[in-house]
C-alpha cells in the first residue's frame, strides 16, 4: 500500500500537464487560419492592420473562452507583437513585424491542427 501511494501522485502530478492541453477544435483551426492569412495580405506599402488586430483579438478570446490554455499562452504573445503595428509605420519596420507575426502564426497553427 505504502509503495501505491507514490505512484498514484506521479500519475496525478502528470495527469495534470495533460489537462493544459486542448484537444482538436475545427473553430479554433478556422480562427488561426484567418489571422495568418491577415498577415500574409499585409502589404507594407500602404498598411492596414485592423484586420490583423482584430484577427488576432477573436483567436485570443476564443482560446480564452474555451480554455485552451497552450494555444492561449502564445496568442496573447502574438497579440504583443500586433499590437506594435501603427498605420504610420516605416516599410522597413513593418516588414520586420510581419516576418515575426508570420512565425507566430505558423506556430500557432501548428500547435493547433497538430493535436488529435
Amino acid at each position: 500500500m505504502k509503495k501505491l501511494i507514490p505512484l498514484l501522485a506521479v500519475g496525478l502530478v502528470a495527469s495534470c500537464s495533460i489537462l493544459d492541453t486542448s484537444f482538436y477544435d475545427d473553430n479554433e483551426s478556422m480562427l488561426a487560419i484567418e489571422v495568418r492569412h491577415e498577415v500574409y495580405m499585409l502589404d507594407c506599402s500602404m498598411p492596414y492592420i485592423h484586420g490583423i488586430k482584430t484577427s488576432v483579438d477573436k483567436l485570443y478570446l476564443y482560446t480564452e473562452s474555451k480554455g485552451s490554455k497552450d494555444i492561449h499562452e502564445l496568442v496573447g504573445k502574438m497579440r504583443e507583437s500586433a499590437a506594435g503595428l501603427k498605420e504610420d509605420m516605416s516599410p522597413t519596420f513593418c516588414s520586420l513585424k510581419k516576418k515575426a507575426l508570420e512565425s507566430q502564426g505558423k506556430s500557432i497553427t501548428a500547435g493547433i491542427m497538430g493535436r488529435f
